[in-house]
């Protein structure tokens, strides 16, 4: 098994060069070496220390000779006339613990460089045996010795690397990674589950468990999911769905294993004992607009941060009672404390327009240049005070230093707010004008008739699968 990486080196790669030349994971027995790895240099020169490859054993090169590679990389660019972008490409390629042996591994590494990139690059093949896991370094000039041209670093290119180093692996009678056919979670949802934040898929799976245990036919399943205010799209070739509040449909198959439409209706079909849930009677969500007339697209400003806090509070308070309601709203619980400061700063500073909005964003700007202003002549004055050796002046002048700064602070982060309600307030509207409409409020009567024909009732809501 060899897992496969690769970077780009631009300029001097001021940073150390991911892992492979993290000082803390790699240099151990040559610390002094970790103030060197910024350049293409001093890169070639880590990946050939007779250290990790056992006195230059399993040092090879293709196209140029390892000793003399530095200066071949510059010849190449200087010929070409490339010298700025990209200098270079980090290539790792890294076996299982005790699957392979150093010379078996060069070995590996050295063809592997010949297909991919021996046709036309200068490469330096390097086999570092200091770690429990051997592994190759890999260090490609950017630029082509024979006709100039770049190296194209893609998902393709990439591909090839992985699907070439598999062969490889094969050949040698190694084992290969065996990749999963499901798609994995993008990042964004899968740090979302990690922190407990809602997710829209998460939501979505929910609803699915809830609709599912309560139905024994097709209909009576999208009879639920619709009572929860989803719409279901069977008319493409992947069957998709939304919540009413959300833009895009999801495909089924991208909610995860055993999330397929067809695999959700044979459970429906094998559900001989349906579970139906007694939600509470849903509440009617113009209790949001009481004090307040007309459409929300009249609303000023604080109205409008005033009406959708309040749905924040009432979803995540009673989830139950306002069930479709909490569904549109919940991706944004994890904001409320930020929707809490905007009311707040909206409410006290009677902010109603975008031209009081822009009114207040300029005083407050005033503000913040005197304060930064008396922030620098304070500290002028400390350091005087602390060059004339008088400790209590210091102390005092420190002290109102740190109530300035706790003041700028404070006026930057309304500044923020300010542009946060400028880009937001719009959406937010249109949410309540949704809202206002009515078009979360439960279907009672389809309800009731879930509840009068079930055997059973209140149940915990447990994964539907394992």
């Amino acid at each position: 098994m060899a897992v496969t990486s690769i970077w780009a080196i631009k300029g001097k790669a001021d940073g150390v060069i991911n892992y492979a030349v993290n000082p803390e994971k790699t240099i151990k027995s040559n610390p002094e070496a970790v103030s060197k790895l910024h350049s293409i240099d001093n890169l070639i020169l880590y990946t050939t220390d007779e250290i990790k490859t056992e006195k230059c054993l399993y040092v090879s090169g293709i196209n140029c000779e390892p000793e003399t590679a530095i200066q071949d990389f510059k010849d190449t660019k200087k010929h070409w006339q490339k010298k700025g972008g990209i200098v270079a490409f980090h290539a790792i390629q890294s076996f299982a613990d005790g699957e392979v042996t150093p010379k078996i591994a060069n070995e590996i590494g050295y063809k592997l460089a010949k297909k991919l990139w021996g046709e036309r690059f200068e490469v330096v093949i390097a086999t570092h045996a200091n770690t429990t896991h051997i592994h190759n370094h890999f260090v490609i000039n950017s630029v082509s010795l024979f006709d100039g041209y770049k190296y194209n670093d893609c998902k393709e290119t990439y591909r090839l690397m992985r699907e070439e180093s598999d062969r490889l692996c094969k050949d040698y009678g190694l084992s290969v990674i065996r990749r999963p056919r499901e798609k994995r979670k993008n990042y964004g949802e899968w740090l979302a589950e990690k922190e407990g934040r809602p997710t829209v898929r998460g939501a979505i799976r929910e609803a699915i468990d809830i609709a599912a245990r309560g139905s024994t036919t097709e209909t009576e399943f999208l009879d639920a999911m619709s009572e929860m205010g989803f719409i279901i799209d069977k008319t493409g070739k992947y069957p998709k769905i939304k919540h009413i509040g959300n833009e895009r449909f999801v495909r089924f198959d991208s909610l995860g294993p055993n999330y397929s439409y067809d695999e959700i209706l044979d459970d429906v079909y094998e559900n001989y004992h349906p579970e139906y849930p007694n939600f509470p009677k849903q509440q009617s969500p113009q209790k949001i607009f009481e004090g307040l007339d007309g459409s929300p697209a009249t609303y000023g400003y604080y109205a409008v941060y005033h009406c959708y806090y309040k749905a924040l509070k009432i979803t995540h308070a009673q989830p139950d009672e306002n069930r479709r309601l909490f569904l549109f709203v919940r991706q944004d619980h994890n904001h409320m404390r930020d929707y809490s400061d905007k009311t707040r700063l909206l409410t006290e500073h009677n902010i109603g327009t975008q031209a009081e909005l822009y009114a207040y964003r300029v005083n407050t700007e005033e503000k913040m240049k005197e304060e930064n202003s008396k922030r620098t002549e304070l500290r002028n004055a400390y350091k005087r005070a602390s060059r004339a050796g008088n400790v209590t002046e210091c102390s005092r002048l420190s002290s109102q230093i740190a109530i300035c700064s706790q003041n700028i602070s404070v006026l930057r982060n309304e500044l923020k707010m300010c542009s946060s309600v400028v880009d937001e307030v719009e959406q937010l509207r249109d949410k309540l004008r949704r809202i206002q409409a009515e078009k979360f409020k439960g279907k009672e009567e389809t309800r009731d008739e879930h509840i009068r024909r079930s055997s059973r009732s209140g149940f915990e809501n447990e994964p539907r699968r394992n």
